[in-house]
């Protein structure tokens, strides 16, 4: 089944002002709503005073007219009575700074007297929901770490962090030596000397000191502290909730590295992964990235908890566009199609005040449906037309992209190349060429199993331990194919850098080592020459620049000018029964294309049976035995797609060859003809 709906703040309104929306949320045909994530004032107005009825009525009401409901608990802006009797609570960030009352997010969350708040109101929450037919999940908090919150520097911060890292190294001796404290002098006698680091990766969060240059490993240690923190955190109300209720608990991420938490470990212990997204509705297609990073958290659909609506005007000038015509439906679908189960728009209607008053939401202040509503209630009526698909299918991806929260970490403490690299869109890169291909990846943690591969790319893998480097060696020599990049095995797991050649620890596997490095700029940058069987192809190099020694690999890549000319830059290594790439350098479109075109054909990884123009995203999904195909198009004009055989259109049960036309924000959902029979719903469908 797909949920599909809004978030809904009826603390803010009148009952006769809520009878009118549910209405029109009926009206729509949605069937899911997501409320109170703000509002612990109006849940317990007085310490221990707890007042639930107001949202009963209104969970009552939208339960009577066919939608269901999803359960926040409110910890994400303690009230004001919290704040003044326990003002320890409160989050400092790394210039010492306290948040005021008066915000959101204004907590540490490793105080343990706002803890022990948070498990009560969330039990609270529990036990009166637990057996609402018309409650369907509970959401933990709100977008945890966010907005600069989720590195708190108290005092109860300092001591626990000083706790973690004694757990983790047991005597201080071993701290010193794998973080390398004799540089500058900086070796501790005792855990009690070792500070918080004022350095700070935060999204917005501003340099507390200028040119001050701490270690990198302590750095990364206290991401991974503050990172276990919001987990334990979380995990706290987790089990609050558990106690009282079978229903399904989860939070809402921030995409995949804005706060800066490792949701690979973050939702272990959660029901579902679900996130908050806010792409661009106007120009341009909608990254299914994030999607395939949701996907692979727990190898199941997602949950999308903010999904943007468009529309507003938020008067600081930064509010989103209006979507264009189409486009609010065809990115339901979209979404949908990639693997999430349920989705809601954020907001219902606009607000008139508050911080963010004004904004963007499925209705306007005067609360009359315009282009937005009806194209959420098209929405929904395309999700009830292709829901039997939807349920019928999965995605079933044979290449893998790994994604590591200790690199992107250790990247953002000390760039490789401030100027231009960044990790995440390095990542995405890699990605983003497979969709042109046609190709699905699934985004997975570092420690996945790889076995169903047929290809794994590692894209720069600068932090690596032991174990994930046997087990890619174990990988390709059982006959898969990896594809690893710059800077691989520079650091161990203590962010440190480690003596021998690059890949430090794969030499053997990539059949090379490294001779010289250096990142790349404008006045720097050099042609590469990519031989692949008889074809030439040439482009420029990007980001950072390796020179490539060979031992057993065959150099594929070698630089066409400056003074590296004829040296190599990418090599292919035979190693067991598979084959190892290693490319030295960012590569462009022109180069990086094929080049995976070519990686993908040896590893027998079929491209979806279309030419399509750039505009274009195909996701395939496995449907009764066969390859289905949904086609977005997300330009403001047509494309035209051309079709390699006969399809059934299964939005209109049309058969369909050669040249086909795609509107614009449209999309169409295409399964190939054998001569077979095809059921959609009720229906049958012969090609």
């Amino acid at each position: 089944m797909q949920y599909y709906g809004v978030s809904y703040y009826p603390e803010h309104k009148s009952e006769d002002e809520i009878s009118k929306d549910v209405a029109l949320m009926a009206g729509a045909g949605i069937n899911t709503v997501r409320m109170g994530e703000f509002a612990w004032c109006r849940f317990e107005p007085v310490e221990g005073r707890y007042e639930f009825e107001w949202l009963d009525k209104v969970i009552e009401e939208l339960g009577d007219a066919g939608l269901y409901s999803i359960i926040c608990t409110p910890t994400a802006c303690p009230p004001a009575w919290l704040a003044e009797k326990h003002p320890s609570i409160l989050y400092r960030d790394n210039r010492g700074m306290v948040r005021p009352f008066g915000g959101r997010r204004h907590y540490c969350c490793n105080n343990d007297v706002y803890r022990e708040y948070c498990v009560k109101i969330a039990e609270e929450i529990g036990r009166r929901y637990r057996d609402n037919k018309n409650v369907i999940a509970f959401q933990i908090d709100n977008e945890l770490a966010q907005e600069g919150t989720g590195r708190c520097h108290c005092e109860v911060c300092r001591v626990k962090f000083r706790r973690w890292l004694e757990t983790k190294y047991a005597d201080i001796k071993s701290l010193n030596e794998c973080m390398g404290t004799i540089f500058w002098g900086q070796e501790y006698d005792s855990f009690e000397q070792i500070p918080l680091p004022v350095g700070t990766i935060e999204a917005d969060a501003q340099e507390a000191i200028k040119a001050y240059y701490e270690n990198p490993s302590l750095r990364l240690d206290y991401e991974r502290f503050c990172s276990d923190s919001y987990i334990d955190f979380q995990n706290l109300q987790k089990t609050a909730l558990k106690k009282q209720v079978k229903q399904t608990v989860t939070t809402n991420a921030t995409g995949l590295a804005t706060n800066s938490l490792d949701y690979y470990r973050a939702f272990s212990e959660l029901d579902v992964y679900a996130y908050d997204f806010y792409p661009s509705l106007r120009e341009g297609k909608i990254s299914s990235f994030s999607y395939s990073f949701s996907r692979g958290i727990k190898d199941k659909n997602f949950w999308i908890l903010e999904f943007v609506s468009g529309g507003g005007h938020r008067l600081n000038g930064s509010g989103r566009l209006q979507p264009y015509p189409g486009a609010l439906k065809q990115s339901v679908i979209h979404a949908f199609a990639s693997g999430a189960q349920l989705l809601c728009h954020f907001q219902f209607k606009t607000f008139p005040f508050g911080a963010e008053q004004l904004n963007y939401a499925i209705l306007d202040l005067d609360g009359i449906p315009g282009r937005r509503y009806l194209e959420m209630k098209a929405a929904m009526a395309e999700l009830k037309n292709l829901g039997g698909i939807l349920d019928d299918s999965s995605i079933v991806n044979r290449a893998a992209l790994c994604f590591d929260y200790d690199t992107l970490w250790s990247t953002r403490i000390k760039p490789i190349n401030r100027e231009t690299f960044d990790y995440l869109s390095y990542c995405e890169e890699f990605y983003e060429a497979f969709v042109r291909l046609g190709i699905g990846v699934d985004v997975v943690s570092c420690s996945k199993d790889l076995e169903k591969y047929k290809l794994v790319i590692v894209p720069v893998p600068f932090v690596m331990n032991e174990k994930f480097k046997s087990g890619l060696k174990e990988y390709v020599k059982q006959g898969g194919i990896v594809v690893s990049t710059f800077l691989a095995g520079a650091k161990n797991s203590c962010n440190v850098g480690l003596s021998g050649s690059l890949p430090c620890g794969l030499t053997d596997l990539f059949g090379l080592r490294v001779s010289e490095v250096e990142p790349v700029f404008d006045p720097t940058t050099a042609v590469i020459h990519l031989r692949l069987g008889d074809v030439e192809y040439s482009g420029c190099n990007k980001y950072w620049t390796e020179v490539l020694e060979a031992e057993t690999a065959e150099l594929i890549g070698i630089y066409g000018n400056t003074f590296r000319k004829g040296a190599g830059v990418i090599g292919r290594n035979s190693y067991g029964s598979g084959s190892a790439y290693y490319i030295g350098t960012g590569l462009g479109e022109d180069l990086l294309i094929p080049l995976l075109q070519h990686i993908a054909q040896e590893a027998g990884i079929i491209q979806a049976p279309f030419a399509f123009p750039s505009s274009v995203e195909i996701v395939e999904r496995q449907y009764q035995g066969r390859s289905l195909y949904f086609i977005f198009n997300f330009l403001q004009e047509e494309a035209v797609v051309e079709l390699a055989g006969t399809f059934t259109d299964m939005r209109n049960e049309a058969a369909l060859s050669g040249n086909i036309v795609i509107n614009s924000k449209d999309f169409v959902v295409l399964v190939q003809c054998n001569g077979e029979p095809i059921f959609i719903s009720s229906a049958e469908v012969s090609c």
